[in-house]
């Protein structure tokens, strides 16, 4: 991808993209660092953690059950246990990826997913039946 190219998918003006990758730009705004991370396909965590020069934490995937989760609610903190596999309250399965896309669920806030815009809950639904 080239700076033009990428300075297109983030919205961002392409001198702003050169900028960033001599080291002039030494702190990026929210709306810099927002584009970016949807036009590499990144967590926007990731960039700002790289931007201030921080260690970068492989991001886990939120577990949650497509049965007992509330679309756009956080997600039951006894699901998250390394050890849990299944809901507490139902036994359904847990979920960490969406069943559209496969990609990895890094926050229930939202109802759909990032990359393919399937719901959560609706996607995994369907897979089953």
């Amino acid at each position: 991808m080239t700076q033009f190219e990428l300075a297109q998918a983030a919205l961002i003006h392409s001198r702003s993209v050169g900028k960033i990758e001599r080291g002039l730009t030494t702190k990026l705004n929210q709306k810099t660092l927002r584009g970016l991370a949807v036009a590499l396909g990144l967590p926007q965590e990731f960039l700002e953690a790289v931007s201030k020069g921080q260690e970068v934490q492989r991001q886990q995937g939120v577990k949650f059950c497509h049965q007992c989760w509330s679309p756009g609610h956080a997600a039951d903190p006894m699901w998250q246990n390394v050890k849990a596999k299944f809901c507490y309250l139902c036994g359904t399965q847990l979920q960490a990826n969406c069943a559209n896309c496969g990609e990895l669920v890094v926050s229930t806030r939202h109802r759909f997913c990032p990359i393919c815009g399937h719901p959560y809950k609706s996607s995994v639904n369907k897979a089953k039946t």
